[in-house]
């Protein structure tokens, strides 16, 4: 299996079809690398960049029950060449987000919307054809899905878990390859159409149209595009062949060329940059958004720190520029230099992550847990933050795993039990719709979506005090979400919990249920409940 060795990108997350692993491919070649999402800080817009009226183009407010909302349009950017890794995402996103870079962005100088909206389409076009086609060929899905390709909104681990064995067949599976091309080409075509004719036309793929995709991205963005900053950071920041195209023949060229160095290995020009530049860049332009709100002698510092990165985009400018930063921080009101140069990924110096809004993070999802980490929390936040990994999920479960691997107890138990809750999973709808009365044979299984949380400690007096001076326990809990939304928790006795646990080896009969300890008394609640379910039903 290949070792890609990008940073910030799963390895197993590129290696899991074909058309996934020559991405990876290429992207290691220009040097693309990925961001962390939760440790990367949105800074402040200027007033002009954000649209009015426009509430559903606007930036997050901040965490939600251990989860940060990504903004569709503010998070992203077509000239942020720096991939993002949003560990709540799909596998799928990593080599989608880096074919992003591949492909690059167009822009000129007083370009009009509608050129702003066909270049924000034509940049997502491969993208998209990867996603739903390219990256289909030679991907294991489970028993179920197998064949079927891309889920759309739904989300199925076990299809997860299977890719991540690595892919089943080769990048000609003709099926998803024909598909794809033809997709691509009847996307090419409406872009064309679209200039001759001047207003978008549209290609609709089930619920995706790149029309409303591209017209809303210039909607986001119109006051940023046409921003004195962005013809500078363009200007200063993009030599030819470092990812932007000044035309949108020359961005479809670009298309093609990465989509035949996907497809057939043809050659593909890698991009003319490093890591260090693309550092600079998205440094500079945090910088270039600091100075559009700024005035006077904050203005001219700000000013010569981003000619001077532009001089120097090295390791090297890098520091003078975080250095150069701290010292106008210290003269001017300015936003906090942790803020600024908290972008996802390694700087200088060890910066790079956001701590605080990574303990605000933990705090939305743990509140018992952070409680009694009392005086420690923000170190240990911060220990954790410089250690998180990237990997799919949510930060509560990350947190309360990361704890046990210390040995933090029962601090380690409360965040187990607290994530549990705030992130517990959907429970299987086909179990819960069609119960447990017309089971066909005496074979039964755990409903979908359910987890077993268990603890030396009691549990349930630390969910109504989770501030409390923990009770020994022990105590055994199912955790699920019911469709409404609820959590659901069902409690059971530790013989039941045992034998819960053996179904994760497979389903059992009855009589073998009972042997384990798992009475028919607590059998029966569980069906109820519908969390203990047959394997198959009767139709007839």
């Amino acid at each position: 299996m290949d070792t890609l060795d990008i940073p910030g990108a799963p390895n197993h997350e590129l290696t899991r079809s074909p058309a996934a692993l020559a991405v990876g491919r290429l992207a290691r070649t220009s040097g693309l690398f990925m961001a962390h999402f939760e440790h990367r800080v949105q800074l402040e817009l200027p007033e002009a960049w954000v649209p009015e009226g426009r509430p559903d183009l606007g930036v997050s407010e901040g965490w939600r029950g251990g989860v940060l909302p990504e903004s569709k349009y503010h998070a992203f950017r077509h000239d942020l060449l720096v991939g993002s890794f949003n560990p709540p995402h799909r596998a799928k996103w990593t080599a989608h987000e880096l074919c992003h870079g591949l492909v690059g962005f167009a822009w000129r100088p007083g370009a009009p919307l509608l050129f702003h909206a066909l270049a924000a389409r034509l940049a997502e076009a491969l993208p998209v054809a990867l996603w739903y086609f390219f990256d289909e060929a030679g991907l294991a899905r489970c028993r179920d899905h197998a064949g079927q390709g891309p889920l759309w909104g739904d989300f199925c681990a076990d299809c997860e878990a299977a890719a991540s064995d690595g892919a089943v067949g080769d990048a000609s599976d003709p099926r998803w390859i024909v598909e794809g091309r033809a997709f691509l080409q009847r996307e090419l075509t409406a872009v064309t159409r679209s200039r001759r004719l001047g207003r978008p036309i549209s290609h609709r793929l089930a619920t995706l149209d790149l029309a409303s995709d591209g017209l809303a991205y210039a909607a986001a963005h119109a006051g940023r595009l046409a921003s004195p900053e962005m013809e500078r950071f363009v200007a200063q920041f993009f030599p030819p062949g470092a990812g932007h195209h000044d035309s949108l023949d020359a961005l479809e060229a670009r298309v093609l060329e990465v989509t035949e160095a996907i497809l057939s290995g043809a050659p593909c020009a890698p991009l003319a940059t490093t890591p260090a530049r693309l550092a600079a860049q998205d440094v500079a332009w945090r910088l270039l958004t600091i100075l559009a709100q700024a005035e006077g002698e904050a203005a001219d510092g700000l000013d010569a720190l981003v000619d001077a990165l532009a001089a120097a985009p090295t390791e090297t400018g890098l520091v003078a520029a975080m250095r150069g930063y701290d010292a106008l921080h210290a003269d001017y009101e300015l936003p906090e230099p942790d803020d600024v140069f908290a972008v996802g990924y390694a700087l200088p110096g060890g910066a790079g992550r956001s701590a605080r809004q990574v303990a605000e993070g933990i705090a939305s999802a743990l509140p018992g847990t952070w409680a009694r980490l009392g005086r420690a929390a923000d170190e240990v936040a911060a220990t954790f933050t410089a250690q998180d990994a990237f990997v799919r999920q949510p930060l509560g479960r990350r947190f309360a795993g990361w704890l046990g691997a210390r040995g933090a107890d029962p601090e380690a138990d409360v965040a187990r039990w607290e994530a549990a809750l705030v992130h517990a999973a959907p429970v299987d709808l086909v179990a819960r719709t069609l119960g447990s009365a017309d089971a066909r044979g005496d074979a039964w299984r755990l409903a979908g979506g359910l987890e077993l949380v268990r603890s030396p400690w009691d549990l349930g007096a630390l969910s109504e005090a989770p501030t409390a001076r923990p009770r020994p326990g022990p105590s055994s809990f199912l955790v699920g979400r019911e469709a409404s939304g609820e959590v659901l928790v069902a409690e059971l006795s530790e013989a039941a919990a045992d034998a819960v646990a053996s179904l994760s080896s497979g389903p059992a009969s009855d009589a073998e249920l009972d042997a384990r300890g798992l009475g028919a008394d607590e059998r029966q609640h569980l069906r109820e409940l519908g969390l203990l379910v047959p394997l198959a039903w009767r139709e007839a």
